[in-house]
């Protein structure tokens, strides 16, 4: 069995996407220092996760991990006193496509009763995830933008009718515009299989489902957004390169270096075809991108062969289905 992996450059984001620590009315954006003291904003991998969950419970009816959890504890305990491991897993990818491809942990179980359950090996249920992400790293530095603002309209209206406050207070919260790149490795083998304490695994899902759950997570990529601060923003791709291959390994995942120039992208190409030509199986390797944003498109178009978006899709649905031994989706 093979293993997908995809490096996306995203639309450019016109705000903040991701907050770390408030100090008071300070509200400071998530970056990192390089060596060169260039500070570089980033989305965590948990928040892209987050983004990425509510759009396929919104868009692909995906179940996520909810209360309900607890029934089912119950009902593998009913007349029983020892909650059997495997069979529960199995139950928990069966109907959470959460659980299945980004994983979960359960320990200190408890039954309706409030008793803390007991488990048929180990002290806790868990799934490490099967579809993992980088940060999400901006392209471009960031270089100390910020807003002043306060919510004055809401304070005149019924704030100060309500509230304890004499005035409005001013808040200060970073900014920054930019795209976006980060990629996503997804082992297809443990897809819809669960792996037990004695280092066997066993099928749960038929090929189909397989198919399906990935094909859903591929949809979310293309159709990715992000919601924040009353702004919701496109992270859609613009640029996108990937495949799959018997090769488990995010082979593009520090090989894009773009810059912007006078409003359009700059991807540096001759490092990515110096990756390109570390794959195995190049002949494998999908790239796509969007008409209108790089400065030097048709040197990337001609030399990386470039479809549309829209193709590497059905291109990478196509790969799936193939991997899986299935014409259904």
């Amino acid at each position: 069995m093979k293993g997908l992996t995809l490096t996306v450059i995203t639309h450019r984001a016109t705000g903040g996407l991701n907050y770390g620590e408030t100090f008071g009315n300070v509200s400071t954006l998530k970056k990192l220092t390089l060596g060169d003291n260039t500070q570089l904003v980033y989305i965590s991998d948990k928040a892209l996760r987050y983004s990425i969950r509510t759009w396929l419970r919104e868009n692909k009816n995906w179940r996520l991990l909810d209360g309900l959890v607890a029934n089912l504890v119950n009902g593998n305990l009913k007349e029983k006193e020892t909650l059997d491991v495997d069979s529960f897993a199995k139950q928990l990818i069966e109907m959470y496509q959460e659980f299945d491809l980004f994983g979960g942990l359960f320990t200190n179980l408890k039954t309706s009763e409030g008793k803390k359950a007991k488990l048929s090996t180990g002290d806790s249920i868990k799934r490490t995830s099967v579809a993992k992400f980088t940060y999400a790293f901006a392209l471009n530095p960031y270089k100390g933008d910020a807003d002043f603002l306060n919510n004055i309209d809401a304070f005149n209206r019924y704030i100060k009718h309500v509230e304890d406050k004499g005035e409005q207070a001013i808040a200060y919260t970073e900014q920054h515009t930019s795209h976006y790149v980060y990629t996503l490795t997804v082992d297809l083998n443990r897809i819809g299989v669960w792996e037990k304490e004695d280092g066997s695994v066993e099928d749960v899902l038929p090929p189909q489902e397989k198919v399906k759950r990935v094909s859903d997570l591929l949809d979310a990529i293309f159709n990715l957004s992000r919601g924040i601060r009353a702004r919701h923003e496109n992270l859609g791709p613009i640029f996108l390169i990937g495949g799959i291959f018997y090769a488990k390994n995010p082979f593009f995942v520090d090989c894009i270096d773009a810059k912007e120039e006078e409003g359009k992208l700059y991807l540096n190409l001759r490092k990515l075809l110096d990756c390109v030509a570390l794959v195995p199986e190049k002949d494998n390797v999908i790239c796509g991108m969007l008409s209108g944003f790089f400065a030097n498109e048709e040197e990337i178009r001609k030399n990386l062969n470039c479809k549309s978006m829209a193709e590497v899709l059905e291109s990478f649905k196509k790969a799936v289905r193939y991997s899986y031994g299935s014409s259904e989706v």
